[in-house]
């Protein structure tokens, strides 16, 4: 389903921090990711998407002084200012921004390099634009354990953080995975260190670089996606400002009717470039021409290996491919209708996966994708390409019901127990230890009358089901087309937004 539906029948990176002095010199690593968000009003409820380097300046204080006497028993505070931000989201613009370090110990020692160093809690915020908006960003914290004193290369002392044996935890707009590390060092060796304590400092200024990573990081249990609109990464914004809500993930489509050099070149991706946004994208395997036999006996490899080298090329090699979504309905020309037809959907997909697989610098993931209310003369494992050949299983679950009594329950109870249903893709996927991804579900209005209205116990089942079960992601479908509307924020929705504001938000 997408906005042609009509058709259808029915990156974690370092965080380099340069602290220097006339006499003192810093660098430190500090392992985080970060991921898009929502802002509700003018403060942005999250990370933001890409990359973020700013320039430092600020002041570490020693308290008590830091002298040859003490060694490493001061206690120190590093707080600066970020100043000349970039951002590689075209999205982002970054004005200011601080940073708040603070060290239970000192992490510089006069004395001695053997010593274990200091905990530390480090916090930094900023503020600027997201697409033009005024925008701050909640502030990040990440707690270290252990600190080590360490020499360089060169003989200059610093420090690491966590060190050897020690642990972090992280929360805020930029969360780092436990284990993260810091490293800094002074332009001193500790002979030079020692003679410039011999006087005691209290304070140091300090100026650097502050960069945080662009891998994304999805803020619960499941990530969170959405789709409004082809080729539209602000429009995913704007749905999260709307709902109170941190999409990590984005749905987008391949041009399909009109043949494979459209679709190779996959001119929708560019726009997705340094978002922060996991692409979760509609690869659609007839674009318009050949055959599923055709496939089969891998004629079109060429065309999926120069699609795969365009998708790495254009800064996509990590997207989730949904290979010939939908593949159990009617609608598309990759349909497939009978035993044959799903044999041959078979060998195609392994073709194309070992053709996209051998592109250099490409770290697809491949999403076997059905439609759940679509039933079909064949068992569903006769269309699964194998567990060598698929990350991910799923399928698309809009809130339609063609049975009777017409009721939201009644509708919940098909929507569980259909063929290509809820319940049968739990036990499928547990079955085969892949993760499940719903890469469409919505509210539904439909021209012929299917389409359950405001429903927000739909909406709650959704939210309980993913909770409840191996989800890695469930991407939103916030989209009107011809005949169908799904846009849980047109106005027709009422009960259900209210519901997916309270479940997801």
């Amino acid at each position: 389903m997408e906005s042609e539906k009509v058709l259808r029948a029915r990156r974690r990176q370092l965080v380099p921090i340069v602290l220097a002095t006339a006499t003192v010199v810093v660098a430190a690593y500090l392992g985080v990711g970060a991921g898009p968000a929502g802002a509700q009003g003018s403060r942005y409820k999250g990370a933001a998407p890409g990359e973020v380097s700013c320039q430092l300046t600020g002041t570490i204080v020693f308290s008590p002084r830091l002298s040859a006497a003490s060694g490493t028993s001061s206690s120190a505070h590093l707080k600066g200012k970020l100043t000349g931000c970039f951002t590689s989201s075209p999205a982002v613009t970054i004005t200011s921004g601080r940073v708040n370090e603070s060290f239970s110990t000192s992490p510089l020692s006069c004395a001695t390099l053997s010593s274990t160093g200091a905990g530390a809690v480090v916090s930094v915020s900023w503020k600027g634009r997201v697409f033009g908006q005024r925008a701050s960003f909640s502030p990040t914290q990440e707690t270290d354990s252990r600190s080590e004193l360490v020499t360089s290369g060169d003989g200059h002392e610093g420090f690491a953080m966590p060190g050897s044996g020690g642990s972090s935890a992280a929360s805020g707009s930029f969360p780092a995975a436990s284990g993260s590390t810091a490293s800094a060092y002074t332009v001193l060796t500790s002979s030079a260190l020692a003679s410039t304590c011999q006087k005691g400092m209290r304070k140091l200024k300090v100026t650097g670089t502050v960069t945080i990573g662009s891998s994304v990081v999805q803020s619960g249990p499941f990530g969170l996606g959405d789709y409004s609109g082809s080729d539209d990464p602000e429009g995913v914004f704007s749905f999260g400002q709307a709902t109170g809500t941190d999409p990590t993930y984005a749905t987008d489509y391949l041009d399909k009717t009109d043949g494979w050099a459209a679709m190779d070149s996959a001119d929708i991706v560019r726009g997705w470039a340094g978002t922060g946004y996991r692409l979760v994208l509609g690869v659609p395997i007839l674009p318009g021409t050949g055959t599923l036999a055709g496939g089969a006996a891998g004629d079109y490899n060429g065309y999926f290996a120069t699609l795969a080298q365009n998708l790495v090329n254009d800064g996509e090699g990590g997207s989730i491919l949904r290979l010939g979504w939908e593949f159990n309905g009617n609608w598309y020309p990759w349909g497939v209708q009978s035993a044959a037809d799903a044999a041959n959907f078979v060998a195609f997909w392994q073709q194309i996966v070992t053709a996209m697989r051998a592109v250099p610098g490409e770290n697809f993931r491949f999403l076997w994708n059905a439609s759940a209310d679509t039933p079909t003369s064949y068992d569903p494992s006769a269309a699964y390409p194998g567990d060598a050949y698929v990350d991910y299983v799923g399928t698309d679950a809009y809130d339609e019901y063609y049975g009777s009594p017409f009721t939201p329950a009644a509708a919940w109870s098909n929507q569980l127990s259909q063929q290509w249903g809820l319940d049968w893709l739990a036990s499928f996927a547990a079955a085969h230890n892949k993760p499940i991804a719903i890469p469409e579900w919505s509210v539904a209005i439909r021209y012929d009358g299917a389409g359950m209205g405001d429903d927000p116990l739909y909406v709650n089942n959704m939210h309980a089901w993913f909770l409840t079960h191996n989800v890695a992601f469930a991407d939103i479908f916030s989209f009107d087309s011809a005949g169908f509307e799904n846009d849980i924020l047109d106005g027709n929705f009422p009960q259900s937004l209210a519901a997916f504001r309270a479940d997801f938000g």
